[in-house]
């Protein structure tokens, strides 16, 4: 193995050294002895074996040039219900009588099963994308929804988890993944920002709300006494105008019934005297008439016989 081989150089080294610094303590006197042979024994104590690479350095030697650990990577799948609506997320698991996947509801994530049988088969579509992409979309998508002051928390919170979890997933071996994770970093930080601004703006603008409500308190106040005053007045006003009616009714129809035994008598009279009218009318047109007839089982019958 290259260790070994690194190892082996390393000791040959040390052999020259040593060889080295004999020849140099016998051409030299006692005064030059200590100015050489201390630069060379440095040089033979930093290739010792507690000076050697760790395991972290002998990994990075030992891998192959371009060799990196593979990316993780997610389905997505989208397709149609047969009621027409659209479902799109990570593809969790499925078989043959169901799908399962976690999709976004406004600002949750949330997994729902469906059955196949509501699904339209012919629209499933299944992609692989990788993990650290899903979920800086995700971050993006969070992002997007804040500042509309609704749950703007929760998507202030999803937007830095997913931008974590896309950072957690990027390598790092490379200058490209470098850059991104820088990108993602600045992402995080602008968010953080962001989230205390809108914390003040919160802040604030629930205490303008406060000191709206408290100087409109009194003025509604007021509006809401005047309008308490003028609804019981015309309160006041329809019970005495109902009270009026009601007496009015209750002496007419005293009245009524006073006068209706004179009203009885009085059509009657008149009515008695309509017939009479009519009576000799008859009279006059047929002198031979003796009075209403009608007949009967026994033939005609004629009033005043």
């Amino acid at each position: 193995m290259k260790t070994t081989g690194f190892v082996s150089r390393r000791i040959i080294t040390s052999i020259l050294v040593l060889a080295s610094l004999a020849m140099a303590l016998g051409q030299a006197g006692p005064a030059q002895e200590n100015a050489q042979v201390k630069p060379l024994l440095q040089k033979v104590l930093r290739i010792t074996p507690q000076t050697e690479p760790n395991a972290t350095q002998n990994a990075a030697i030992d891998a192959p040039r371009g060799l990196r650990p593979r990316a993780s990577f997610v389905r997505t799948a989208d397709f149609y219900l047969r009621d027409g609506r659209l479902v799109y997320g990570k593809l969790v698991s499925e078989d043959k009588n169901k799908i399962t996947v976690e999709e976004l509801n406004g600002s949750e994530i949330i997994v729902n099963t469906y059955s196949r049988r509501d699904v339209d088969i012919r629209t499933i579509q299944t992609k692989s994308a990788p993990e650290s992409r899903y979920y800086q979309d995700l971050a993006e998508y969070f992002a997007g929804r804040t500042w509309d002051f609704k749950d703007d928390p929760d998507d202030f919170i999803h937007a830095i988890r997913c931008y974590e979890r896309a950072k957690a997933l990027i390598v790092g071996k490379s200058r490209l993944d470098t850059e991104r994770i820088q990108e993602i970093d600045e992402r995080i930080k602008l968010l953080q920002a962001d989230r205390q601004v809108w914390e003040r703006e919160v802040a604030s603008r629930a205490k303008l709300k406060e000191m709206e409500f408290k100087a409109e308190f009194e003025t509604k106040l007021s509006d809401l006494k005047d309008q308490l005053v003028t609804s019981s007045q015309k309160i006041d006003e329809n019970i005495k105008r109902l009270d009026t009616v009601i007496t009015e009714m209750q002496e007419n129809s005293q009245q009524v019934l006073q006068n209706f035994p004179a009203a009885e008598q009085d059509l009657r009279n008149r009515l008695s005297i309509l017939a009479d009218q009519v009576e000799a009318n008859r009279r006059m047109i047929d002198p031979f008439y003796t009075g209403p007839r009608f007949r009967t089982r026994y033939g005609p019958y004629r009033y005043g016989y």
